[in-house]
């Protein structure tokens, strides 16, 4: 049972919508294309084209997209060369703003002593309370730009997946 032919068309102009708000500059729909980019989802999968959208909204500020991207920077994803510093920059600047699996995950840095923090049980439990207590995150903060912070950076071609 798959998805019915009107179903798709709704899918490719939505997407297609969410592509011209990107190419516009709108950093939510930036986030979008990302995402879809990485996962794979109605779009051709792929990483380096998630990271330059990711970046996009990061130049503006986006709080999910500098997690993502500072998850895609710490771990060598789409190639990249892994820059921890400037992953965990993004990552805290994100948790800062309220960004939930930020939190979590510095919390997880601090129990652990990993990617450059050393074990430190209390903020460990601060940064786990800051992602329980806190409902909605920021969506904006500081702009950075990842490219003049020595990070390429190449446009994607986008290929919208429609069977």
């Amino acid at each position: 049972m798959g998805i019915s032919k009107e179903k798709l068309e709704e899918k490719r102009r939505e997407i297609l919508y969410q592509v011209e708000l990107a190419e516009n500059g709108d950093a939510e729909a930036q986030n979008i294309i990302a995402a879809k980019l990485a996962k794979g989802s109605f779009l051709e999968k792929d990483e380096g084209g998630a990271f330059y959208w990711y970046c996009q909204a990061v130049k503006q500020g986006y709080i999910s997209a500098k997690w993502n991207a500072g998850i895609m920077l710490l771990y060598g994803e789409a190639g990249l060369p892994v820059n921890q510093e400037l992953a965990m920059t993004l990552i805290e600047d994100a948790a800062s703003s309220g960004e939930a699996d930020a939190c979590i995950f510095l919390s997880l840095c601090y129990r652990n002593g990993k990617h450059g923090k050393e074990k430190n049980v209390g903020l460990s439990e601060e940064w786990k309370e800051r992602a329980e207590a806190w409902g909605e995150a920021e969506f904006f903060s500081v702009p950075v730009d990842l490219e003049a912070c020595g990070v390429k950076i190449t446009k994607p071609v986008i290929n919208i997946l429609m069977q």
